[in-house]
């Protein structure tokens, strides 16, 4: 498995244990629920559950295709903006500072990072028609030795 899918995969991992932890908080002190609930929820959420999802198609539709991810140096840059944007909007949350620019920021870096990720798992499946053969799937399968697939002879 590349890096950066093996990253994403474990770093949703931690953000399950942090949102499960707050969620659990939460449970046991009702009162913290208003100031706790947005980070429960974007923890699960884009922490957790987009992270995972991002990591394991990262890993299996190249493969599911047999092409390449259109921009690979783009999984590496979704990965930071997705952290960077996530916790920024925790941080700022939790701070009190969700009417500010610094939270539209980190609102924009993870939307970003997520039309990054749009990007590459959309134009696996869809070529962009230039007429190589690399983008219209004629290509050898991405994880393939020489003359192991079928189709790459």
């Amino acid at each position: 498995m590349d890096q950066y899918p093996k990253l994403f995969i474990k770093t949703s991992l931690v953000y399950l244990i942090i949102g499960v932890s707050i969620g659990v908080g939460i449970s046991f002190n009702p009162v913290i629920k208003t100031q706790f609930s947005f980070a429960h929820i974007h923890i699960n959420l884009l922490g957790f559950m987009v992270m995972m999802i991002a990591g394991v198609s990262y890993h299996v539709l190249p493969r599911f295709a047999s092409r390449q991810i259109p921009w690979p140096n783009g999984v590496k840059l979704h990965f930071y903006l997705h952290n960077l944007g996530l916790l920024g909007l925790v941080g700022t949350s939790l701070a009190g500072y969700r009417d500010t620019i610094l939270f539209i920021l980190f609102s924009g870096l993870t939307a970003v990072s997520i039309m990054i990720m749009f990007y590459n798992l959309f134009f696996i499946f869809f070529s962009l028609s230039n007429g190589s053969k690399e983008l219209n799937g004629n290509h050898p399968h991405p994880n393939c030795q020489e003359d192991c697939c079928p189709n790459s002879k």
